[in-house]
């Protein structure tokens, strides 16, 4: 018998061995690479709730209008003679200033007919006395004979053409269109040789010094402004800070609260009317411009301002127990807007908030607390 070479014993062997491995893969499975545990609680900033005297501020809006605004119009119809330069849209007049006037000849020869009338009505009385001093009505029995009657009518003939004339001048007067107020135009629908119709409206002249926006407010904001109804004196506590873009400019004009329209309308709100002195202004408001407005009144004593992010429901807010858990507390809102929830109760003064804004959160879930970061109140929503 053949015995087999070194050569091919080292082959078996190898072969073998490498068979070995294979099955060794397939019998002892790799280890699993160890995994490591992370950390899913969820790190949240919070704020340390403080107690003081606030004052709250309002926000709203509202359209720009002037304080006094007068349409222009004529008592009496005729054609346009003569416009004055400054009779246009835009155009600034002075009180007194005359703005157009209309063909005077038919009112002047009214004039004159009406004066006629009353030459004519005092010849009249004239008259009739004389024939009464020479009837000697003073005997006589009736009062017809004694010319009573007659002097009645002929008195009433000449107040008649008196007031007719006194007519007749004032339609002259009316020929010209005086401008009563200084102030700006617009609106003007008016050119020489035009013929004008009695009460047309001819334009609008409004007072640029003083302008005025009407401020829709809840009733409930009243108390936070510190407006006592029936004391109107409470009015002239509250500073209005009006901001808009006017002129391709943004502006901030500072008001005043003069009075409040009474009563709500249908959804349960009401006006107060801020008023603006333009020539105290760096930039002047005009009628139509859309504005927004801060109101700040008296100091709501006792509260709690918060972050609008630490809210969690229509009356509640997010807050931290002991054990580092998020708890929804019930508070007593008094106000909110874009950036601030302000609570009078509810909350104590070692109670720290959580701001969890948009975030949908459980609550008695564990929370990793940070401690509030600089400025984190006044970005925690838009600015109003």
């Amino acid at each position: 018998m053949r015995m087999p070479t070194l050569r091919t014993l080292v082959a078996v062997i190898a072969a073998l061995a490498m068979g070995l491995a294979v099955a060794m893969l397939y019998l002892v499975p790799p280890a699993q690479p160890e995994q490591k545990v992370r950390d899913s609680v969820l790190a949240l900033d919070t704020w340390q709730v403080s107690w003081r005297d606030e004052i709250i501020p309002v926000y709203t809006q509202g359209l720009v209008s002037a304080r006094h605004e007068l349409p222009l119009s004529l008592e009496v119809s005729g054609r346009v003679e003569e416009v004055a330069p400054a009779f246009a849209d835009g155009g600034r007049v002075m009180a007194g200033e005359i703005l157009l006037r209309l063909d005077p000849e038919p009112f002047e020869l009214e004039v004159t007919s009406q004066q006629n009338a009353v030459q004519a009505a005092r010849l009249h009385l004239a008259e009739t006395r004389a024939r009464a001093r020479v009837a000697g009505g003073s005997g006589r029995s009736s009062a017809l004979g004694r010319f009573e009657p007659q002097m009645d009518e002929a008195r009433s003939r000449l107040a008649a053409a008196q007031a007719g004339l006194r007519q007749a001048q004032r339609q002259l007067e009316q020929t010209e269109l005086v401008a009563s107020i200084s102030g700006r135009l617009r609106g003007v629908k008016v050119m020489p040789g035009q013929h004008l119709q009695a009460g047309t409206v001819l334009g609008q002249l409004y007072q640029e010094d003083l302008v005025e926006v009407r401020l829709p407010v809840r009733d409930d904001w009243l108390a936070l402004l510190g407006i006592v109804p029936g004391d109107d004196s409470t009015l002239a506590m509250v500073n209005a800070t009006l901001r808009g873009r006017f002129a391709g400019r943004d502006g901030e004009w500072q008001g005043r609260v003069v009075r409040r329209e009474g009563g709500l309308n249908r959804n349960q709100m009401m006006n107060l009317i801020v008023q603006v002195a333009n020539h105290e202004q760096g930039l002047p408001l005009e009628p139509g411009v859309l504005v927004q407005a801060e109101l700040r009144g008296a100091p709501t004593p006792a509260v709690a301002v918060l972050p609008r992010s630490a809210q969690a429901g229509e009356d509640s807010i997010w807050v931290l127990d002991e054990d580092k858990r998020l708890r929804r507390q019930a508070v007593v809102m008094l106000h909110h807007d874009r950036e601030h929830l302000y609570v009078s109760d509810g909350v104590t003064s070692t109670t720290r908030a959580v701001l969890a804004g948009d975030l949908q959160l459980l609550e008695g879930m564990r929370i990793d607390p940070n401690p509030p970061a600089a400025g984190l109140a006044t970005v925690s929503g838009l600015a109003p």
